[in-house]
């Protein structure tokens, strides 16, 4: 039996959401950090298929992968970047790749999703009003040609 230092932890610590970051090696992100990040999914599609003269059950087979959009949200400031990638969208798009790594406690990555093609398709602003006190935030929604976890 090895000793109990060379036991491997067989439950690893689960990380928290709130340490991650966002690179876009295209852009340059001078002020502002990302607050939060979503649509990070990936389904199945199911094709069905009737047999003929077997109405008794329907064969189910998997077919392509889809992959949602991500939305990427910070606060407002005086930075220009990501609404002029969002506006060049419009006239020819300039896809770039982006990845997001999840980072522990001292900083070290722990995962990282990769996304290939990557071009703004969605710029969404806060909302005003005079008697509330949230931050004003930007979400910029993002479609991709596909993800990659390492």
């Amino acid at each position: 039996m090895p000793p109990a230092s060379a036991a491997t932890d067989t439950n690893p610590p689960i990380q928290h959401a709130k340490s991650f970051s966002v690179n876009i090696p295209t852009l340059t992100l001078e002020v502002g950090l990302f607050t939060q990040v979503t649509g990070l999914s990936a389904q199945v599609d199911v094709m069905e298929y009737p047999e003929g003269g077997v109405n008794t059950f329907v064969h189910r087979l998997p077919s392509r992968i889809k992959q949602g959009n991500v939305t990427l949200k910070r606060g407002v400031t005086s930075e220009k970047a990501l609404i002029q990638w969002f506006q060049a969208t419009v006239v020819k798009a300039q896809p770039a790749d982006l990845s997001i790594a999840v980072l522990d406690e001292v900083g070290n990555t722990v995962q990282t999703w990769s996304f290939r093609n990557a071009y703004p398709v969605k710029w969404t602003g806060s909302d005003l009003n005079a008697g509330g006190n949230e931050f004003l935030t930007q979400s910029l929604e993002i479609a991709h040609s596909g993800m990659k976890v390492m």
